[in-house]
């Protein structure tokens, strides 16, 4: 077992959801274990990405198409729509003509923010109807990812192979493009941080993390990774802003930091690492490993992986979601 039975996390009834990206499924795990309880079914090819919208006992997963990012000659426009209370496909969210939804956020405002690639789009969703609100237009077909500020303010995203990142202002409730800042490089992660102005992104050309200032659209520091051989993929936040994980891009390696940004240590995962998550008590790490169809658990406090268990048959991302109101 990975938690004792008063811990916070079984306490709280807490569960997970996986997006099996290779395998074309949605999975519950025990959060404990990771053992897999229910597998959903009945995805066109392939979903990507998760959001957990817990006012609402529900997440989306995008369906992006059968491609990568930059390269989806086949794609979808659709977002599944999962039940979490009952552990069930409840529907889905036909976006046409919009497509290749990908990374979705929720804002202050309570709508659902998600870039539809190939568009150039960010569509805003309710997600009490999972309807379409609005679309806001953006100069990048390749807007793979976004991020919010905690202030909600604004919204950046990452233009991947364009090298750049788009500033969308929120606070009218209207969403209008406001500047384009230009990248050293082409960016792959990005993410906002919790607690301060600072918004994180990940070089892909080379090992290293830009910090951006979130008021004054500025580059302020350059971090290396410096058990990196090449750029990151992936770069998260835990809830409150006390850890960032910066995730390999086609490299089993991952650099841990805490909230001011000082690295404190670097993991062997397995191969092609994607996404990841902290658990709601800060005391475990979960990366997914979608070409070994593995999960690395990280005990964080004693800074090591501590069991690699094989979940699905290749996941993307995984995300603790709580039960309480199930």
């Amino acid at each position: 077992m990975l938690y004792s039975d008063d811990s916070e996390i079984n306490k709280r009834n807490y569960g997970i959801i996986a997006v099996d990206k290779q395998g074309g499924k949605v999975l519950f795990l025990n959060a404990d274990t990771l053992k897999v309880e229910k597998t959903l079914t009945g995805f066109p090819p392939n979903p990507h990405e998760l959001l957990i919208i817990p006012q609402h006992n529900k997440a989306y997963v995008p369906i992006f198409g059968d491609g990568i990012h930059g390269d989806n000659p086949h794609p979808q426009h659709q977002i599944a729509v999962i039940d979490l209370s009952k552990r069930e496909l409840s529907g889905f969210i036909d976006l046409s003509p919009l497509e290749s939804p990908h990374t979705g956020r929720l804002g202050n405002d309570g709508k659902v923010y998600l870039c539809c690639e190939n568009s150039a789009t960010i569509v805003v969703i309710d997600p009490v109807t999972d309807k379409i609100v609005r679309e806001i237009k953006v100069p990048s077909t390749n807007t793979h990812r976004l991020s919010i500020t905690p202030q909600g303010d604004k919204l950046f995203t990452d233009n991947e192979e364009d090298a750049s990142v788009t500033v969308v202002e929120l606070a009218d409730n209207k969403g209008k493009v406001i500047d384009n800042i230009a990248m050293p490089g082409a960016v792959n992660g990005i993410a906002a941080a919790p607690h301060s102005r600072s918004i994180i992104t990940s070089n892909a050309d080379k090992p290293e993390l830009i910090v951006i200032n979130s008021k004054t659209h500025k580059i302020i520091k350059n971090i290396p990774l410096r058990g990196h051989k090449k750029g990151a993929q992936i770069v998260r936040f835990s809830q409150g802003g006390e850890f960032l994980i910066a995730i390999g891009d086609q490299e089993p390696v991952a650099t841990l930091f805490d909230g001011e940004l000082n690295e404190i240590a670097c993991f062997s995962v397995g191969n092609k690492p994607m996404d990841g998550c902290f658990s709601p008590d800060n005391k475990r790490l979960l990366i997914a490993n979608e070409k070994d169809g593995t999960v690395s658990i990280i005990d964080i406090a004693q800074r090591k992986v501590i069991a690699t268990p094989e979940v699905g048959v290749g996941c993307e991302v995984l995300s603790y979601y709580s039960e309480l109101a199930a």
